[in-house]
């Protein structure tokens, strides 16, 4: 199977006012039926929330959520009793369960920008879990860093879910290998900053790629890059 590529203009956008998102996948008032996630993998969703701004008291339940965010603060409290702020190169968990109230304010220093990101549990009925983790030392070291996985490997954030999300940072002209897309599994690679080849494709910033056929691929980095990469479940639903 070919590579899928999802250009970032290609993207759902809302625009209000306070909020300006990208959508990855349906979501919303963005609907397209192409587009309705990537195996376990539901959301991508590329958000800026204006400083002193943000979303109210809302439920999820039954969803892993993990927020990134690379630029400003992002002020999270829960029905579970959780507080805190989230820095830029920090990670944020909250696993729904049987279901979870929060709210996610900018802090009113400077507007935040985030990704944040739905991936369907392996599991149902149990007990919602917060947690937050630094990682901004690990994102100007080379290689692949992992922020989230199903086991916890590598000191990352530990999800209910055989997935996993890493991050790497690249130089100009600088090469790193994927990880094996095995039987059943997929890639997706999202650029976040900078441009790179991968399989003889080229892209560019919020660009992405899916892989579903076996084996390792290389990227190349055409400047200075910042990507993404989600290793996920097709068939586990």
């Amino acid at each position: 199977m070919s590579p899928i590529i999802h250009r970032a203009h290609e993207r759902g956008i809302s625009e209000l006012g306070w909020l300006s998102s990208r959508f990855s996948f349906s979501f919303a008032d963005y609907h397209n039926r192409e587009r309705m996630g990537f195996g376990v993998l539901r959301v991508i969703n590329d958000d800026r929330v204006q400083a002193g701004t943000g979303f109210g008291m809302h439920q999820h339940r039954d969803m892993e959520i993990v927020t990134l965010v690379i630029k400003g603060s992002l002020e999270h409290r829960d029905s579970e009793e959780n507080h805190g702020i989230i820095h830029a190169g920090e990670v944020q968990y909250m696993s729904a369960g049987t279901g979870i109230y929060h709210s996610e304010h900018a802090t009113d220093a400077e507007d935040t920008e985030l990704f944040q990101i739905w991936i369907y549990p392996n599991m149902h009925g149990y007990s919602p879990r917060y947690e937050q983790r630094d990682f901004r030392s690990l994102l100007t070291e080379r290689g692949w860093h992992t922020l989230v996985s199903g086991d916890g490997r590598d000191h990352s954030i530990q999800i209910r879910q055989n997935a996993q999300i890493l991050i790497s940072s690249l130089d100009a002209s600088e090469k790193i290998e994927t990880p094996n897309v095995e039987k059943d599994r997929g890639i997706l690679l999202l650029v976040i900053e900078g441009q790179i080849t991968i399989d003889a494709t080229e892209l560019s910033r919020r660009d992405e790629l899916q892989i579903t056929q076996e084996g390792t691929y290389t990227i190349e980095a055409l400047q200075n890059s910042q990507v993404l990469l989600f290793d996920i479940p097709i068939s586990e639903r």
